[in-house]
């Protein structure tokens, strides 16, 4: 039910515009008929495999650490006693093995006409009397470079935004095999590294710290400690490290890190997914966002409380990213150590009250 942007131009140009206007009304309308029938096949197709519908769809968008970060919301739901739960996420790798999820149906290409799987699920849970909660925190608009300064934590948010209330556990879940973390065990030990996140899916340069610095880490350590460098094959590489940019999936990674003795990066999916699998981490903040607004405690966050932090914006920066410049090479070696002296233990959750 494409229509090629050519073609619409055309219309637009050689048709009437009260033409235009009817054939576009149908074709609306054949579009909306499509997404009507495939909500109902959809319905008819689980309840003949699994004799049960979802009672709860959940969507986010189409970004992993969001995706991850939805863990603790369908976790907070089967400790309520929710059941029967879908997950719309392209990662359904996230959710394998994982108890506190059902199902786990694609959203779709957002960069695609056709993409919008969503449109069935909406009209899915219409058909089928399901509620479709729409999981947020800051929403995104391409039009302004910031996001709402969150008054909690983003996971607080997220679980308020699903109609939840009462005492929340600040932490993703990922659940992996014996086989996956056994073969992964060479890491153990290792600290694993991250050297840029714009290789995500929404790159942020007020999230991002030095390349220069990041080595300069590595040169000072790397007699003493092993590194692996995970990440996009796109993040510039990083000497005196295992280079696996771009050469593990997910479930893999995590493997690796749930073995590493610790991760050092910043803000990102990375972050998330090491707190998922218990390695603390060492993460360099800035000042973009607060580590109570986004990070987790059990970890050695270095923040730069300048006056206009946080700021939440993506991209642009009036001050010259400053809250980013103060954190020295010197600063990241020290939390480093220090958090290489402490035992390597589950580590501690902390939790908010969402009312």
């Amino acid at each position: 039910m494409y229509t090629p942007p050519g073609i619409k131009l055309f219309m637009q140009q050689t048709l009437p515009r009260s033409v235009y206007n009817r054939l576009r009304t149908f074709w609306n309308e054949c579009r909306s008929y499509k997404y009507w029938i495939g909500a109902l096949a959809l319905g008819l197709k689980v309840m003949f495999r699994r004799f049960r519908l979802p009672s709860t769809l959940l969507y986010y968008g189409h970004a992993p650490g969001d995706d991850l970060l939805c863990s603790a919301v369908l976790r907070e739901k089967r400790i309520r006693g929710e059941r029967c739960i879908a997950m719309i996420s392209n990662y359904p790798e996230l959710f394998a093995r994982s108890n506190d999820v059902d199902w786990v149906w694609p959203a779709g290409d957002p960069l695609s006409m056709e993409w919008s799987n969503v449109m069935y699920y909406q009209r899915f849970s219409r058909v089928w009397k399901t509620s479709f909660q729409t999981i947020t925190y800051d929403p995104f608009d391409d039009g302004v470079d910031r996001g709402n300064s969150p008054s909690r934590h983003i996971l607080a948010e997220m679980c308020a935004s699903a109609g939840m209330a009462g005492t929340i556990s600040v932490r993703p879940y990922l659940s992996l095999t014996e086989d996956e973390t056994q073969g992964a065990s060479w890491a153990a030990g290792e600290v694993v590294v991250q050297s840029s996140g714009l290789g995500g899916r929404l790159p942020m340069q007020n999230k991002q710290w030095y390349e220069e610095r990041f080595q300069a880490v590595i040169d000072a350590l790397c007699n003493e400690i092993r590194f692996i460098q995970l990440g996009s094959a796109s993040d510039p590489p990083l000497r005196k490290v295992r280079d696996l940019r771009g050469r593990t999936t997910i479930r893999e990674s995590a493997a690796v890190l749930y073995n590493a003795r610790l991760y050092v990066g910043t803000v990102g999916f990375l972050m998330h997914l090491a707190r998922a699998v218990e390695c603390p981490s060492v993460i360099v903040y800035g000042g973009r966002e607060a580590p109570w607004q986004s990070g987790y405690l059990c970890n050695t966050n270095i923040y730069t409380p300048v006056p206009c932090a946080p700021c939440w914006r993506y991209n642009s920066c009036e001050f010259g990213r400053r809250c980013m410049d103060k954190i020295a090479v010197a600063d990241v070696l020290r939390a480093i150590r220090d958090m290489l002296n402490r035992s390597r233990n589950p580590l501690a959750v902390e939790s908010v009250e969402v009312r």
